[in-house]
């Protein structure tokens, strides 16, 4: 009976092990769950597709990995605002609390909480950012 039961657990582990690793924004390049990887980074040209039309319960945290030159660091001395992309595509906003010595022109990954404010801006808060 034991055993029965060990392997049943065993099972359960592996099913929602290779649930966790499934794509859950299958088309939208850098949307992740919560604290996870997504299987690919989204870079400046894939952003409009990837918000375009998404509309996540707001209950629902969505993580964004995004890569792309710097166009903007700025403070309020007390959080680091650090803007990846251009317009007219999409914009990214990263709020974190070090610029890390990044300056604009640097290329940079960042990741965090999404909030899609329109389809030219989104906000990741909170947010790490990191050379490429």
């Amino acid at each position: 009976m034991l055993k029965g039961h060990a392997l049943f657990a065993v099972a359960l582990v592996f099913a929602s092990t290779a649930a966790a690793q499934e794509n859950p924004y299958p088309g939208r390049p850098g949307l992740a769950y919560p604290e996870a990887t997504p299987e690919e980074t989204a870079n400046c040209s894939d952003l409009e597709k990837t918000v375009s039309g998404f509309n996540p319960p707001v209950e629902e945290r969505v993580d964004l990995w995004a890569s792309g030159p710097i166009t903007m660091v700025e403070t309020d001395k007390v959080l680091w605002y650090v803007a990846i992309c251009a317009l007219p595509g999409a914009r990214v906003l990263c709020v974190t609390y070090s610029e890390n010595g990044m300056k604009v022109g640097d290329m940079v990954t960042v990741r965090g909480a999404m909030r899609v404010q329109d389809a030219h801006h989104i906000v990741l808060d909170p947010c790490l950012a990191s050379r490429d």
